[in-house]
């Protein structure tokens, strides 16, 4: 019997099916053989006459003109159960079978291994040699290393510090934080001692988690790799990952595969996962997608704050009169109150403070959320599953029949659910929702050209608040702008003596913003409060730019009115404006 990691297993098949000596039409009967006959899928391959031990050999030995080694004949000695920790060797399917003065002599089974030899280097002091063997004798030879091999995992630490090896990333960012994995603990701290695939990935995202990151992206091209950092919604370049990244891409994205609980054989098809990660004792959720492309996997991880489902409604920069009306609306006994906006303008982050604010004891609230990124106390969080046929329209019939007070759906994205929560709406329950148009009036003439009823929008629509996110500027290196001119400030829609008395600021950049003259993100934000006059012109079809000039003459103010009075106070330069308002 061939005992052979999981993980080595894998990456083994794959190397067969890109190299055309299996098909990947094989994956089903290779999987059920091993099920069936409760053996290794690679004994499946065997069994089924896919491919033999001789042809794997064959295909190393020409790709990388190796040495083909004997196991059989070879001796296991202390110093070769010592040179390496005992479950490294098991995991990764190696064997290291000869020590010659500097150099370590270790046999493979595919060219999967070769991303090992930087990490080998480091952890034995040692050039390392590779040769080629059967994958039966690497077996048969693992089997006789971990046969009576006392060394314990407290030991492997104490001789790895002993050895001062270098680290190839910083140590503060490789063990600030953990994935939470459901393997015992000795394993993993094993493992992220010796991988440097590990530290790279776990440096990757803690570093991120500390400066504050929303996403992170992780990029194959021909020639190259790159990780990228969206902060404050603008993706930025981490040069210093790029060179560990493009050498070792697969291994990385296996490696973030197994974190998420993906299947790591799986390389046609998108999947999507979820990774608990725990730095400085604080847990942080990362939503995992992969993406199949012409040179490898692409990566996004989108980092879910758990504090951030503890913002209030101060926290979210609303004027005075904007906030008063928001409140009476969801604090209201029916209606639907719709947040609108682009992806990555937050929209989450608003509702979630809304239900904060509503939550109490007495009430039953039900969310329907794709995905549930935070997880609220008193509130029943569904998550959406659209590949099973239970999706936002199935969720709200179901959660009608669970007697809520207040309901949210994440996303109107159709017709069917946009009638289903309006008639919630006025049937005694207080709806929350999300649609994507540019601003506040727009929301009413979507929801009529999605063919609702002007009379249900009319009777349902309690408020419409569309938001934005935009670059704060930094308040520890703020400067006069002597670059905007007057003209310039009045082509953004400023009166002439607004334009002629304002002071533009910008920040030109300090150690606190990273030298980006940005500092965090606030919102900007316009509340259309759907009053009498407004549900009259609803009904007679009034178009957009009527409507605004009827809630303009309510006290409507626009996302505009709102960025100019922030340039106004230095919070908001002129370029953030034209880059996040203009052609709204």
């Amino acid at each position: 019997m061939i005992k052979i990691s999981r993980e080595s297993e894998v990456n083994l098949i794959n190397v067969l099916i890109d190299r055309d000596v299996i098909s990947g039409k094989d994956l089903p009967n290779i999987k059920k053989a091993s099920h069936e006959g409760e053996k290794t899928q690679l004994e499946a391959v065997f069994d089924l006459k896919l491919t033999d031990e001789d042809k794997i050999l064959d295909l190393l030995v020409k790709d990388q003109n190796l040495d083909v080694i004997d196991l059989r004949s070879v001796e296991v000695t202390d110093e070769l159960k010592s040179i390496l920790p005992s479950n490294y060797i098991n995991m990764n399917f190696i064997a290291p079978f000869k020590v010659e003065g500097r150099v370590l002599h270790i046999a493979i089974s595919d060219i999967s291994k070769l991303s090992l030899m930087r990490n080998l280097k480091t952890i034995t002091k040692k050039e390392i040699e590779l040769h080629a063997a059967k994958i039966s004798q690497i077996s048969n030879f693992i089997e006789k290393i971990l046969d009576g091999n006392e060394t314990t995992i407290n030991s492997i630490k104490a001789s790895n510090e002993k050895k001062d090896r270098t680290k190839t990333f910083d140590s503060d960012l490789a063990e600030a934080g953990e994935v939470l994995e459901n393997k015992p603990e000795e394993d993993i701290e094993a493992i992220e001692n010796e991988s440097e695939v590990i530290k790279f990935s776990t440096a990757v995202v803690a570093e991120a988690i500390k400066l504050g990151v929303s996403d992170i992206h992780i990029e194959p091209y021909r020639f190259a790799s790159r990780v990228r950092y969206r902060l404050d919604g603008i993706l930025a370049t981490q040069e210093k990952f790029s060179k560990f990244l493009h050498d070792n891409y697969g291994a990385v994205v296996t490696r973030f595969k197994i974190m998420g609980k993906l299947d790591i054989a799986e390389r046609r098809l998108p999947q999507d996962g979820a990774i608990p990660f725990k730095i400085e004792g604080k847990v942080v959720d990362l939503r995992l997608s992969i993406l199949p492309t012409a040179n490898n996997e692409r990566i996004v991880m989108r980092i879910l704050n758990k504090d951030a489902g503890d913002i209030s409604l101060e926290q979210l920069n609303f004027e005075e009169t904007d906030l008063k009306n928001l409140r009476k609306a969801i604090h209201g006994t029916q209606g639907l109150v719709l947040v609108t906006g682009p992806t990555g303008s937050g929209k989450t982050t608003t509702l979630y403070s809304i239900l904060k604010e509503v939550s109490k004891p007495h009430l039953n609230i039900l969310t329907a959320e794709d995905p549930v990124e935070y997880e609220l106390d008193g509130v029943g969080q569904v998550q959406i599953k659209d590949d099973i046929g239970f999706n936002f329209s199935t969720a709200l019939r179901s959660f009608l029949r669970q007697d809520p007070e207040i309901i949210l759906v994440g996303e109107m994205r159709d017709k069917e659910t946009v009638d289903i929560g309006l008639k919630a709406a006025l049937t005694g329950h207080l709806v929350f929702s999300t649609l994507h148009t540019n601003d506040a009036p727009s929301t009413i003439t979507r929801l009529q050209n999605m063919g609702t009823p002007d009379y249900l929008i009319s009777a349902a629509v309690s408020l419409v608040l569309a938001q934005r996110l935009a670059r704060k500027s930094c308040s520890e290196c703020r400067v006069p702008d002597d670059d905007i001119t007057p003209k310039a400030l009045a082509d953004l829609g400023f009166t002439v003596e607004q334009a002629s008395r304002a002071k533009v600021q910008k920040g030109k950049g300090c150690p606190k913003c990273k030298d980006t003259g940005y500092k965090g993100r606030m919102g900007i934000y316009e509340i259309l409060n759907v009053t009498k006059p407004i549900k009259e012109a609803i009904l007679r079809k009034a178009t957009t730019p009527e409507l605004k000039e009827i809630a303009g003459n309510e006290g409507f103010r626009t996302m505009q009115d709102m960025g100019r009075e922030l340039i106004l106070t230095g919070d908001l330069n002129f370029r953030e404006f034209d880059r996040v308002l203009s052609g709204e």
